[in-house]
């Protein structure tokens, strides 16, 4: 049962408005003694409810409204699927130009007739994306061979990016994967006809997540990547996202497998195919095979705290952090700007968040999200002081931002260790997460029939530790720290001895009394108190806090962070006037102390 199932069922009569349910009568408080409408809103991406009614109130997630309707059995609500326009360019013949030219790269005919090649009005190459029989995306090229400088190709806006061919592809067969439509065709030319290209080179394997079925069919796949550290990184994530146990590699000294038709003729791609090696399993190597490190090179993804990256130099694909500090010292807080980073990066992230409900979660992030700038706020009678919400026209470019990058395990309370990792799994190979927190260590149920706590906790990190280095992530776990007088040390951090010494980075986060602000000059610092890579320690870095936004910032900072999202809204002039000052009218762009 999905969002839109529940509402025909319970919800009636009600209206949709952008993404989301509204009935004319909260199912909860059914609009109370003044029958109130409009109150209650569901949203049907993440199934999150609420009613404004201040004597209601109620809130929660999908599946805490199913076990309030008696609906658990009917639970299946899965994340909606993206939607496409469908191609308005249809394919006329080719030219004698495109069939020259695609003669001259070595392709008969046949074979690009078979793919359905044609031209466009402009004579440009049309090649067609089809799914289940039905053009769903257009990629066009020059009918030439390309200048330094000049497009080599583009598709129709709005298509629905698929592997290209998979329509011709039997199951039952290896199924060849390969990095452009060229090399599909030479593939095609020599008799490999159960062969696919990605729809947009290196950068966006979207495919993966919209083909997810489909390609899951196969049994073995064989990739032929170029032989450029940009093919050699797109095989390395196709491994990762389909899985080692299926996956051949092609390894040829040309540059593709047009090159190697066009030089080396059909049985060289023939034979290239056939001695295509399994990808090695993972645990035993030769010393001398193994890639020396490079960080310059090093796939780090930025905390946006400046004084931790110069530090640390970034929080480092394949370790873990763990992060302390007492309650309330913001670690949570401070860790959900790292996770925004990472969407800013472009890197998608999965959190598990035990202490929190889903709706705060995403309440607390939205509102470091927008910034000081993007807030309103009113007076709350119970509280006597204000509240704070995202501006609503903000609220839409925020949620685009960071939909695809931010994934969050709806498991409030406590989750077993296998259902976690699971998960993980599922949203590293989907979805291609590389950054993962655990939020915390102690709502974590390890697998474990030992009864001695500290053992199982430390065969936990271990299965963590396996996991960032298997799906080359960064993970980030929270644990609380013992009973500690004054500031917060290695030893200080609960549960097993070994935590602090198997992880990579330890950082506390410490929140100030008014002596220690005086003393300082912050209102919170985080302290680095191990890493490994660099071996720093014992830095701490001098912090500001706007409470309103619950955003955490260098002391020294006089202007608020501007995500992604915010400089595509705001025009030039207006990011002009923030950065001098005039945003709100008052002159104030520093983040205040808390």
């Amino acid at each position: 049962m999905n969002p839109y199932e529940f509402a025909g069922k319970h919800l009636q009569p009600y209206k949709i408005s952008g993404n989301e349910i509204i009935p004319a009568y909260c199912p909860m408080c059914h609009g109370g003694q003044n029958k109130d409408k409009d109150t209650f809103a569901m949203n049907t991406d993440t199934g999150i409810y609420n009613c404004k009614r201040g004597s209601c109130g109620s809130a929660g997630t999908f599946n805490q409204l199913l076990r309030e309707f008696g609906e658990m059995k009917n639970y299946e609500f899965q994340r909606p699927k993206k939607t496409f326009k469908a191609p308005a360019t249809k394919p006329e013949t080719a030219s004698d130009k495109a069939a020259a030219y695609l003669k001259q790269r070595g392709f008969s005919t046949e074979t690009w007739q078979r793919r359905g090649v044609g031209c466009d009005g402009d004579g440009n190459i049309v090649m067609p994306y089809y799914e289940n029989g039905k053009p769903v995306l257009m990629k066009f090229r020059p009918a030439h061979k390309v200048k330094k400088g000049e497009k080599k190709g583009w598709r129709e806006e709005g298509g629905k990016p698929v592997f290209w061919g998979m329509d011709d592809c039997a199951p039952d067969k290896p199924l060849l994967i390969c990095e452009g439509e060229m090399d599909a065709l030479a593939l095609d030319e020599a008799g490999l006809t159960n062969v696919v290209s990605v729809p947009s080179g290196v950068n966006d394997l979207d495919c993966i997540d919209l083909c997810w079925d489909w390609i899951s069919q196969f049994k073995r796949v064989v990739l032929w990547a170029d032989n450029d550290e940009p093919g050699q990184g797109l095989q390395r994530n196709l491994v990762q996202r389909l899985g080692a146990w299926r996956c051949s590699v092609v390894q040829n000294e040309r540059k593709d497998a047009n090159e190697v038709l066009l030089f080396d003729g059909k049985q060289a791609v023939l034979d290239a195919v056939k001695n295509a090696v399994e990808v090695p399993i993972n645990g035993l190597v030769r010393l001398d095979d193994v890639k020396p490190f490079d960080y310059s090179k090093a796939t780090r993804i930025n905390s946006g705290i400046r004084g931790l990256d110069n530090a640390i130099g970034g929080f480092i694909t394949t370790q873990v952090t763990l992060w302390t500090g007492d309650n309330s010292a913001g670690k949570s807080t401070l860790l959900g700007q790292v996770m925004l980073e990472a969407v800013e990066q472009r890197f998608p992230l999965c959190c598990y968040s035990g202490e929190l409900a889903a709706s705060i979660f995403k309440y607390w992030i939205e509102l470091q999200a927008a910034g000081p700038n993007w807030l309103e706020g009113k007076h709350d009678t119970v509280k006597n002081g204000p509240i704070y919400n995202v501006k609503h026209e903000a609220v839409k470019e925020i949620r685009a931002w960071y939909r695809d990058y931010f994934f969050l395990c709806d498991s409030f309370g406590g989750i077993k260790e296998d259902n976690l990792f699971e998960l993980f799994e599922y949203a590293a190979m989907r979805y291609g997460c590389r950054v993962f927190v655990i939020d915390n260590l102690m709502t974590v149920d390890a697998n474990s029939k030992d009864n001695d706590y500290y053992r199982n906790q430390a065969q936990f990190l271990n299965n963590v530790m396996n996991f960032a280095h298997t799906h080359d992530c960064h993970i980030h776990i929270v644990a609380h720290p013992r009973k500690a007088q004054g500031k917060i040390a290695k030893d200080d951090v609960k549960g097993a001895k070994d935590l602090t010494n198997r992880v990579d980075n330890v950082i506390a986060v410490h929140r100030l009394n008014e002596k220690e602000r005086q003393e300082y000059g912050c209102v919170s610092t985080a302290e680095i108190l191990k890493n490994r890579l660099d071996g720093q320690q014992d830095i701490e870095i001098q912090l500001s806090f706007d409470e309103r936004c619950k955003r955490f910032g260098m002391a020294t900072d006089r202007v608020p962070k501007r995500y992604g999202w915010e400089l595509t809204k705001v025009s030039l002039k207006e990011v002009e006037g923030l950065f001098n000052g005039k945003a709100n009218g008052k002159g104030e762009t520093g983040t205040p102390n808390a």
